[in-house]
This record gives C-alpha cells, sequence and structure tokens, in this order.
C-alpha cells in the first residue's frame, strides 16, 4: 500500500500538464495565486495535506477541473467528531471492497477525483535499513492516479479528504516486485473513464504496460 508519495510541480505547470496528458482543462480561478491560502504538502505522508483534483461541475465528468487541498486521508461524513479524531488508516481504499465499505462506497458512487504525483514511493530491505525507492514515470510525465473524496462536517468546520485507489499487482507489472499492491495509474481514456460515475470503472483497473515506470534504486533490496 502507498503511505507516501511526492508532487513537486508548480500549479501552472502542472494545469499544462493537465491539458497535455489528459486533454483536461485545470481552472485555476486566481492564477498562479489559487489556493496560495490553502498551502499543501510536496512531501506528503497519511493525514498531511495534499493535492487532489475533481471535476468543477459534478454534472459534467468531461468537463473542466479544479484543484482542491484536503486531508489524505478520508474521513467520512459519519464521524462523529472533529476530523482530526478520525484514527482510522483510510489513505488507500482496496478496489476489490470499497464499493462495499462504508467508508468508501457513497464516494465511488459519486466523488472521484484524480491525485497527480511526481512519484510514489515504497521500500525494502530489512528492518532499520530499508531502502526507499522513488518510483516514477519513465517518460517524466506526472503520475495521474486514482482516488475519491470526502467531506465531513463537525460542529460548523468542513474537511475535505481524500483516498489512493489501490489495486493488486500481477507478474509483469513494474510495479510488481516492490509490493503486492499499487496505485491505479490513469491515462487520458482511463481518467475520462474514472471520472464518469456513470462508467464502469472496473475496466481501468490493470497495471500501466510494462516499462511505464522506473524506479530509483532500480532493484528491491533483499530482507
Amino acid at each position: 500500500m502507498c503511505n507516501l508519495y511526492t508532487l513537486e510541480p508548480a500549479l501552472t505547470e502542472l494545469a499544462e500538464a493537465f491539458e497535455r496528458f489528459l486533454s483536461r482543462r485545470l481552472v485555476l480561478s486566481a492564477g498562479a495565486d489559487t489556493l496560495a491560502n490553502q498551502p499543501w504538502k510536496t512531501t506528503v505522508y497519511p493525514k498531511y495535506q495534499g493535492l487532489f483534483v475533481r471535476p468543477a461541475d459534478p454534472n459534467e465528468p468531461h468537463g473542466d477541473l479544479e484543484p482542491t487541498v484536503g486531508r489524505w486521508g478520508v474521513v467520512p461524513f459519519f464521524h462523529k467528531g472533529r476530523a482530526a479524531t478520525w484514527k482510522a488508516q483510510t489513505n488507500n481504499a482496496r478496489c476489490e471492497d470499497m464499493a462495499s465499505k462504508a467508508t468508501f462506497r457513497d464516494c465511488l458512487k459519486a466523488r472521484r477525483c484524480i491525485i497527480p504525483a511526481t512519484a510514489i514511493c515504497e521500500w525494502s530491505g530489512p528492518q532499520g535499513r530499508k531502502t526507499k525507492h522513488l518510483i516514477k514515470r519513465a517518460d517524466g510525465a506526472p503520475l495521474f492516479l486514482a482516488g475519491l473524496w470526502a467531506h465531513h462536517t463537525w460542529e460548523g468546520d468542513r474537511t475535505e479528504s481524500y483516498t489512493m485507489v489501490m489495486q493488486e499487482t500481477a507478474d509483469g507489472d513494474d510495479m510488481h516486485a516492490f509490493h503486492s499492491r499499487q496505485p491505479v495509474v490513469l491515462d487520458r481514456a482511463g481518467a475520462d473513464t474514472w471520472l464518469d460515475c456513470t462508467a464502469d470503472y472496473t475496466t481501468i483497473l490493470k497495471g500501466p504496460p510494462p516499462g511505464t515506470m522506473v524506479a530509483d534504486p532500480p532493484q528491491p533490496v533483499p530482507a
């Protein structure tokens, strides 16, 4: 499962990447200063503030997108208390049970998003001497990862949050040597399918073509 990722580009650079790679316009209402009052982390751990992107109009899944800042780790609407008191590890959602889990099922039906990333991180090796592997796209493009988002309100305080959708790795997948799970990497068609809540998302639950991802260091370290 993924418990660390990075995001390096500035918001204007991300907007260019979304248009270039996904043919989607990222609406920056205040230009480069959009979200300036909502800083997000460039190295993101669970419960940190991170950036995610969702349809600007929920009724137009193939239209413009908007950037949003939220907590990495879904805080479900039914949680009784402040968002900070939600302790469950909900930064990852397993694709095989997200439709049935109370924490994620409403998000899957109506609140899907894209999580942009520069790299995801995995570790290998023995406890105490683990090696961190930065795993990126080989072509240098950003990673566009399938996500779900939620909102939670308690005593007038609204919190937006998101989770990363995870699937099993298979023989031949670039991630298979590092972990039995991997994020869902979206291409242009996959992004269109994922953001359309009426579409069959199961068609995109597969690893990207071999060679899409590259790791540094390139090989896992034996435990």
